[in-house]
């Protein structure tokens, strides 16, 4: 499991019990957030009780199940062993849970500062450190939440991320803004409309990858086109008039980004979203991007995989492609194409030339909502933060 993984759900046993078990047979599948596995026996035996059922959730390091030498044996045994196994548990859950007590706000932020509008109440609930964190990030009011998925109701983060996505399909508000067009993007679609002309627009911009290509190592397994959409979602929050969504006459633009993937399969491209995608570190982005395309590979994806982005990305360079044009995915303003790296010549500062490499990035955007000197003015500012000199990747 990942290195931040605290839980995972254990979505179906594949043994029943009283079954015979052999040293690296399946045992049963576990989902986490970042990838869904099987679980191998590490030894030879019989799986005399269950203990986490399908579709419960188990932190790391407890207990799912028991497995014997032998299939006969002895029940008051299996009860002593149940009762120490329950005594570990629950010291498991209070070093892991928290019990806290939401203050009472007497002064509410405003929906336009806060995902959520924080509740004048008292209250008690279990929530998971990893949930309380992705809470702090994205600014959602865990009082809010009233009973989590976990066990005994405990708040899980699966918990908070659907919290987020329900106030997104809600209405225009926190998460994202509706306004309406301005005078230049009527004038702009009146002008495309009247010469029948295509709706998008695209600008290119090549930026120094020596910075990005420092930071993928083969022991993090970051790969150039991580470091690129980590950088991206971070400059999308701070710019959110690019991370929007056009319906009719209005723009609706968004606090988070939800990232929107292309993966080849043999079926042809399909599309899956990671949520909150500001929310991750580049490895763990990495990560993300990693096995949702695998899962598309295998048709293993989730019809909620596809929903809604915000922004999409198209990274071409595994097939050695230093140039082409994204395709946009309506209703999503922009989609950003990244390239595979080349070399490229420059003057040098002592004279003479110099080549380095170089990753060309191609911004695809809709007419209708953004202008060629905001697109140019944004790839410009990301190929900034990506060359040597700017921010860390």
């Amino acid at each position: 499991m990942g290195v931040s993984d605290e839980s995972a759900i254990l979505s179906k046993w594949l043994v029943r019990e009283g079954e015979r078990v052999r040293k690296g047979q399946p045992v049963f599948s576990l989902e986490t957030d970042k990838a869904t596995f099987q679980y191998e026996a590490e030894s030879d035996g019989f799986l005399v009780r269950i203990l986490t059922g399908e579709g419960e959730e188990a932190a790391v390091g407890s207990p799912v199940g028991i497995l014997s030498d032998t299939a006969v044996f002895e029940e008051s045994e299996l009860e002593t062993l149940l009762n120490e196994l329950g005594k570990t548990m629950e010291k498991q859950l209070d070093h892991t849970e928290e019990t806290v007590d939401i203050p009472i706000e007497k002064n509410p932020a405003s929906a336009a500062e806060h995902v959520f509008v924080q509740k004048a109440q008292n209250a008690k609930q279990k929530v998971s450190p990893r949930a309380r964190k992705t809470a702090n990030e994205l600014g959602v009011d865990l009082s809010a939440i009233h009973t989590g998925s976990g066990p005994d109701g405990r708040v899980i983060e699966r918990d908070v991320l659907g919290a987020v996505q329900r106030e997104v399909t809600r209405k225009a508000c926190g998460i994202y803004s509706g306004r309406p067009l301005t005078i230049a993007d009527r004038v702009n679609m009146r002008s495309i409309y009247a010469k029948e002309a295509g709706q998008t627009g695209f600008v290119g911009r090549v930026f120094d990858a020596r910075k990005v290509l420092a930071g993928c190592t083969p022991q993090n397994r970051l790969t150039p086109g991580a470091v690129v959409c980590r950088e991206l979602v971070r400059l999308l929050v701070k710019k959110n008039d690019l991370n929007a969504r056009r319906h009719g006459d209005k723009i609706y633009e968004y606090n988070t980004v939800h990232l929107r993937l292309g993966v080849e399969t043999s079926l042809g491209t399909l599309k899956p979203v990671i949520r909150c995608a500001e929310a991750y570190t580049a490895d763990e982005l990495s990560v993300l991007m990693r096995n949702a395309s695998e899962r598309c590979k295998r048709f293993a994806s989730k019809p909620q995989e596809f929903q809604e982005g915000t922004f999409s990305v198209a990274d071409l360079s595994a097939y050695g492609v230093d140039c082409f044009t994204p395709a946009l995915t309506p209703p999503e303003l922009c989609a950003l194409g990244i390239g595979a790296v080349f070399m490229q010549i420059k003057a040098a500062e002592r004279g003479g030339i110099e080549a380095y490499p170089a990753i060309r990035l191609t911004l695809a955007y809709d007419r209708a909502g953004v202008d060629a000197l905001r697109a140019a003015g944004f790839l410009n500012e990301l190929a900034l933060l990506l060359e040597p000199g700017g921010t860390e990747p």
